[in-house]
């Protein structure tokens, strides 16, 4: 088999792994096993069709093939010589392992930000980013339900980081790893956090699945990934997001035996 062909068919098939492994076993744990008991943890009323997942499913592998073709581009770089990629775990001290990973998700939380503030320009969303949003009720495969624009604007992020700044492959697998489950969380259809996690002056920093729920219905705020910051010192996080995540939170002090009126109003 061809070098080339090695290296994207391996990427293909460890993202697919990962994908239907966790996506698929969080689908399946809430979806299925024990859909009636969190149901009053749905932050929107239905459950996604199964077409619905089909078109997520669909549009995730799309995602897969130009991952796998932006990590063949990174091992063709890596062999030329022309990225900071270095192989010896304390080549740059070992408190670096460390921060590397956290300046990797700081910086890819800034660029997916303002890359979201663009994708929702008339143009990008129309013929880009619609592709997303015609989800509204995500699942846990949505996640990576991107156009292929969309997802080499997300991987070009990680070709310069990896040109300009030194990074272990353990570290940046870490990095990829954390970003990947956080991507699904957000996108579960389901609050796990606590009562008060919102409101937290630490903790509330940090993108709920409610928060991340809000903007697929609401597409002029929370265009957040991992941290809120940038939505709160743009003006761009929704007014009522502490107050929808009260309300599921209340729910689950309600009799399961009744409808837990599972919903949620943005006005």
């Amino acid at each position: 088999m061809p070098e080339s062909v090695h290296v994207f068919a391996t990427k293909f098939g460890e993202f697919c792994v990962r994908y239907f492994l966790i996506a698929g076993g969080a689908y399946c744990f809430l979806e299925v096993v024990f859909r009636k008991r969190f149901v009053r943890r749905r932050i929107q009323h239905a459950s996604p069709p199964l077409a619905q997942i089909g078109y997520e499913i669909g549009w995730s592998m799309s995602n897969t093939v130009c991952s796998a073709l932006a990590t063949l581009l990174t091992y063709r770089l890596t062999q030329a010589g022309r990225t900071s990629l270095y192989f010896g775990l304390a080549d740059h001290g070992w408190a670096w392992v460390p921060l590397s990973i956290v300046l990797c998700i700081l910086g890819y939380d800034t660029w997916l930000y303002w890359e979201h503030r663009w994708l929702h320009t008339r143009w990008m969303f129309r013929h880009v980013h619609s592709v997303h949003h015609k989800v509204g009720n995500p699942s846990a495969f949505a996640s990576f339900a991107h156009h292929p624009i969309e997802t080499f604007l997300g991987n070009l992020y990680f070709v310069l980081f990896v040109v300009f700044v030194p990074i272990h492959p353990v570290a940046l697998g870490v990095a990829g790893a954390l970003m990947f489950l956080y991507g699904i969380v957000g996108h579960l259809g389901y609050e796990f956090y606590p009562r008060g996690f919102a409101r937290h002056p630490i903790l509330g920093f940090l993108n709920t699945a409610t928060y991340h729920n809000i903007h697929h219905r609401d597409l002029r705020a929370n265009y957040a990934a991992y941290l809120i910051y940038w939505d709160r010192l743009m003006g761009t996080d929704h007014p009522r997001y502490h107050a929808v995540f009260d309300e599921i939170q209340d729910r689950l002090a309600t009799d399961p035996a009744t409808d837990p009126g599972v919903g949620y109003a943005l006005s």
